[in-house]
């Protein structure tokens, strides 16, 4: 099975109030060179280590906002990955955008590097709820960013919403999930907005100038998504995804489908030979290790079967008990679930060997309709989803 490549752009022009992923905001030209200089010496790096052994089929730019970035930076990227692993030409080659940064040019320049793939970050098309979200743009701007994307040749978009956001209502919902859709993207994702402890939001509910969303309201919000989704003929095929046939996100399907995936850039994480690794969360510090002479070196992190780059700052060997777990516990947030028969081939045991204990209370799960299981495989329904936690919980 081929791999994944993921890119972290750390950049942004502001931090949204609910982000708590690494990234900061800065527009600066020069940090943007040195970063893009620093990605392809850690390329360069794993190229020395894996070559062409390293097959890929799927490249992801995430953030932060990679849109920030200048389209030869991306075109230099992507052809340092193609120099040194063996990159598939059907690649699926995914970009994050923020619609306060997209340009007619930049589109343009990202499609002429072999970016396929969009992912836009709407979140909502209500100009009143993005400003509480601590976005840039306008619900306008999505619509204009949509068109000129697809006048510069795009025919796989994704589109970014987010629910259960404080002041949203569930009309307003609807109607921005129908505004989303009339766009005819391929693909859609709808986040329930969570608090993430640090973020703005969090400080603010601390402050008691936020409340959360009642869990009901929630519930009936994403109810409300798959009933518009599933009416315009999207396959939802992952808890927070939906797609038009064979328009699935294949990178993150890697993430699902326990696949091996390498990542790129400051704090980015990879799963490599059963070894979970992370680079370090600084920008400053990653480009400095990036430019020493000694990299190629690797560092040695406490076992022969591991090494990373200078920037690697945490390891962890998975045990088998990690594996089956891992598997289970994300192979159920998709509609296809758990095949058994991949189970046992990928860890030569029978799932229900490993989960003996656990049956009994999954079946209570299938009698009440939350869950399905057959001999070929486990999956949730659409009324386990509710509970998903709870249910995967068992596995873990």
């Amino acid at each position: 099975m081929a791999a994944g490549i993921y890119v972290h752009i750390p950049f942004c022009l502001r931090k949204c109030f609910y982000c708590d992923f690494f990234s900061r905001p800065v527009d600066n030209f020069e940090l943007r060179r040195e970063y893009t200089r620093a990605l392809i010496y850690e390329i360069a790096f794993y190229g020395e280590k894996y070559g062409k052994n390293l097959k890929a089929d799927t490249i992801f730019f995430g953030g932060g906002t990679p849109s920030l970035m200048e389209p030869k930076f991306i075109d230099s990227i992507i052809d340092a990955l193609k120099k040194n692993f063996s990159i598939s030409k059907q690649c699926e080659i995914t970009m994050e955008c923020n619609p306060a940064t997209l340009t007619e040019d930049k589109l343009s320049g990202y499609k002429a590097a072999g970016v396929n793939r969009l992912s836009i970050g709407a979140q909502s098309f209500s100009d009143k709820i993005l400003e509480g979200l601590g976005r840039l743009h306008k619900a306008a701007d999505i619509e204009e960013n949509f068109r000129l994307a697809r006048k510069a040749g795009f025919e796989n978009i994704n589109l970014d919403l987010m629910f259960a956001v404080p002041g949203l209502i569930t009309r307003e919902w609807r109607r921005t999930v129908k505004k989303a859709l009339n766009l005819r993207p391929e693909h859609l994702s709808f986040y329930s907005l969570e608090i993430a402890e640090g973020t703005v939001f969090d400080r603010m509910i601390s402050d008691g100038v936020l409340r959360e969303t009642p869990e009901g309201m929630d519930r009936r919000m994403y109810e409300v998504c798959l009933e518009e989704v599933c009416r315009a003929g999207f396959n939802h095929y992952e808890i927070s995804n939906a797609a038009l046939p064979e328009r699935e996100c294949r990178h993150n399907l890697k993430y699902w489908n326990f696949n091996e995936y390498l990542g790129i850039g400051a704090s980015a994480h990879s799963f490599i030979n059963r070894v979970r690794f992370s680079n370090i969360n600084s920008i400053e510090y990653y480009i400095d290790a990036m430019k020493k002479q000694d990299t190629a070196k690797g560092c040695k992190l406490g076992d022969s079967r591991v090494f990373g780059a200078g920037c690697v700052d945490h390891y962890h060997i998975n045990s088998q008990t990690d594996n089956v777990s891992e598997y289970t516990f994300t192979a159920l947030r998709t509609k296809r679930g758990v095949a058994l028969r991949d189970f046992e081939r990928k860890f030569d045991v029978d799932f229900w060997d490993v989960f003996r204990s656990e049956k009994e209370r999954f079946e209570e799960y299938v009698r009440s309709g939350h869950a399905v299981s057959d001999s070929s495989h486990i999956a949730l329904t659409h009324k386990g989803i509710n509970i998903s936690n709870k249910i995967m919980a068992l596995f873990v």
